[in-house]
């Protein structure tokens, strides 16, 4: 495999945060990555770098491109490791505080109202999504039920199906090295998650909130924002690469048998979910920025989603002023000199079965290698991707949120890998149109609250001068499991009421509640549970 140029240590997991690093694991894929925009190339251990399938690598790089105009000046960014073109830094445009570059993740087994729940505020002031329960505005995940289970009413972090990892960072990058343009301002706030449904485990998605702070202009025009990805699947020098536009997908696939991998080596897809929202000005067209299956998604009339407009491959050579022209002219579809590359005479592929004067020369490789018709590549080698979305503007303050998703697909052999992952990347979008089937989970309540009364004798007993009284709350109430109204209340042996302990609406669920009867003389009391038709009352004893 190739050689990674990182030095390598271990990284006990409680320095993760510390050090910027975190790593998806979903079954059989694991993708390390790092606070500063950098996917698979991070060697963190036990399991080390590259994006991997079954403890083999499919990926040495993934990243992203965004070139655009600020002024009329034509400015290129990134983060490509292998091409060592990183322009990206942890943390905001203002601050790189351990706040701002910790890398905050909340899993679907953390308790609800926990530690990573609460941690998520801090991820929320850095423009980390949320269900805002109760309406008001603020991240505030308070039980206010007070029962221990989340209910809709209750704010809950932006948790996307199993884990969700959220980071932001910005381009004011290292500007010693003279290919790296000047920031212009923008912060990109990073959210990756995945699920281990059997339709989705094989994908990783990852939201690109980029926004605009207006520090060096309040719009930047003509925006291309592309998927990098330098895949090595396997022994990285035998690979083929091509595009399929119905799909808004590049992918990366074996010449045949991978000495890693063997007969059956994956393919793998790299796909524009949701393309940044571009103005047209028709009343007839409607872009989308889709969040989750609880929470529609908005709507933006007169703007379209931008899909696939470019399928390129490269390395990236040169020096600054020639770096930024030959990358924009790569994520437009073109060769780095700006010529369109004519597909009847490139050397690195071929025209199966069509008239190759009718191929779209901006989408490289562009045919069906299954069906072996259209423009295939027939030059294995260690392929590096760039998949790019239509132009678009980038306004102050105004995110443009676009998702990209990373899908293996394994057949029985090299082709039928192809097959698979075109299968899993259809499926996606039926996900992605329905605002992320089952992302975010609402709670079988009919399983999780209890189905009938039940009031604890108090303990200890006898006691002086404090005693806990323990009482159950059902889910007996109408389909929405609304509070019940519910009494508890202290009385003497004589049936005279001493005190009221509790008389409000209780959500069901199990609570517990301190007697404090320091007032009280010794003797036998009484305390009697009451809530629609449910009536129960128990003895206890002070004694002093």
């Amino acid at each position: 495999m190739k050689k990674l140029y990182y030095i390598c240590f271990f990284i006990p997991s409680i320095l993760i945060a510390q050090w910027g690093y975190a790593a998806l694991e979903n079954g059989r894929l694991y993708l390390p990555f790092k606070n500063n925009g950098i996917l698979a190339a991070v060697n963190l251990q036990p399991k080390g770098s590259n994006m991997q399938w079954d403890d083999i690598s499919v990926l040495f790089s993934g990243g992203f491109f965004l070139s655009g105009y600020s002024n009329d000046e034509l400015f290129t960014s990134g983060m490509a490791s292998s091409e060592l073109f990183e322009t990206y830094i942890q943390g905001t445009l203002s601050n790189i505080d351990s706040a701002t570059t910790k890398i905050y993740s909340v899993k679907k087994s953390d308790p609800p109202f926990g530690e990573a729940w609460s941690d998520w505020k801090n991820a929320v002031k850095l423009g980390a999504y949320y269900y805002d329960g109760d309406g008001n505005g603020i991240y505030d995940p308070i039980d206010h039920n007070r029962n221990g289970f989340w209910e809709v009413d209750e704010d809950k972090p932006g948790l996307m199906y199993d884990q969700t990892f959220f980071n932001v960072f910005s381009d004011r990058g290292n500007f010693s090295d003279p290919r790296i343009h000047y920031s212009k301002g923008i912060e990109i706030k990073q959210t990756i998650f995945a699920s281990s449904d059997s339709l989705l485990n094989h994908s990783v998605f990852i939201r690109y909130s980029i926004v605009n702070r207006g520090t060096v202009n309040d719009t930047l025009k003509d925006m291309v924002f592309s998927i990098y990805a330098d895949a090595d699947i396997g022994y990285h020098k035998d690979d083929l690469t091509g595009c399929d536009t119905l799909l808004n997908s590049g992918f990366t696939y074996n010449h045949g048998p991978d000495s890693l991998f063997g007969e059956n080596p994956p393919a793998v897809f790299f796909t524009i979910l949701q393309g940044p929202a571009k103005y047209t000005g028709n009343i007839d067209d409607t872009a989308k920025v889709v969040f989750n299956d609880f929470s529609a998604p908005v709507k933006l009339p007169g703007f379209i989603n931008t899909g696939l407009t470019a399928h390129t491959t490269s390395r990236i050579e040169g020096r600054f002023w020639a770096v930024v022209r030959s990358l924009r002219n790569l994520m437009l579809g073109k060769l780095s000199d700006g010529e369109l590359i004519n597909p009847c005479q490139d050397d690195t592929g071929e025209i199966f079965g069509i008239d190759c004067s009718e191929v779209n020369p901006k989408f490289w490789f562009s045919g069906d290698p299954v069906a072996k018709s259209g423009w295939l590549n027939i030059l294995p080698n260690d392929q590096r991707s760039i998949i790019s979305t239509g132009t678009f503007n980038l306004i102050k303050d105004e995110p443009q949120d676009i998702i990209v998703a990373y899908t293996i697909g394994q057949g029985n052999d090299n082709l039928s890998s192809i097959i698979d992952g075109k299968n899993r990347v259809r499926k996606l979008f039926e996900i992605y149109e329905n605002n992320f089937t089952g992302s975010f989970e609402l709670p079988d309540y009919n399983v999780i609250y209890p189905k009938e009364f039940h009031l604890s004798q108090n303990y200890p007993n006898p006691f002086n001068p404090n005693t806990k009284i323990k009482y159950t709350i059902p889910g007996v109430g109408d389909e929405n499991f609304r509070p019940l109204q519910a009494q508890l209340i202290v009385y003497d042996i004589l049936g005279r009421k001493v005190t009221t302990l509790v008389d409000e609406p209780k959500a069901p669920g199990n609570y517990e509640i301190t007697f404090d009867a320091s007032r009280l003389a010794s003797g036998v009391y009484l305390y009697r549970l009451t809530s629609g038709s449910f009536s129960q009352t128990k003895k206890m004893m002070v004694i002093k």
